[in-house]
């Protein structure tokens, strides 16, 4: 048995909005591209950007659609996957993507520019006023609050 191990974290900002799509199932389906800056050895930050594409499915997808835009500096974890498929000529053809399952804000909604008036309450299920604007999205669950033993 071979042991594999398939993770990967990303920081960058987004080079557009999210674009949001369904699936024939009916998940919500959400795509955008990261723009990550690669360090260089010499120091020099001329041509080190990587542009990433980022994939989201079900409630994550929902929470990009709703909070990010582009500009957003956000860390992405997730798994590094590549599809391949034959084109309708028959010619094969790939993609290297990222498939999310944890978004974290990078910036609080004043270092985004994000302004009151389009801020959002939580009973809305998006911004509150009242935080400090860096929020956290993805797989993890906060259990700290339970009072019940985690095993």
């Amino acid at each position: 048995m071979s042991i594999s191990y398939n993770k990967i974290i990303l920081v960058g900002r987004l080079t557009r909005d999210p674009e949001m799509k369904f699936s024939p199932s009916g998940t919500q389906i959400s795509t955008f591209s990261l723009a990550v800056d690669r360090n260089t050895r010499s120091g020099r930050e001329d041509d080190s950007t990587d542009f990433v594409r980022i994939v989201t499915f079900g409630k994550l997808a929902e929470f990009c659609g709703n909070y990010l835009a582009k500009g957003r500096l956000v860390l992405v974890e997730g798994s590094l996957r590549i599809r391949r498929w034959k084109t309708q000529e028959g010619e094969p053809r790939s993609t290297t993507e990222v498939l999310a399952n944890t978004i974290r804000f990078m910036e609080t909604k004043a270092q985004a520019g994000i302004t009151h008036e389009n801020s959002r309450t939580e009973d809305d299920g998006k911004f509150n006023d009242n935080d400090d604007g860096i929020t956290f999205f993805g797989n993890d669950s906060d259990d700290s609050k339970s009072d019940e033993v985690p095993f």
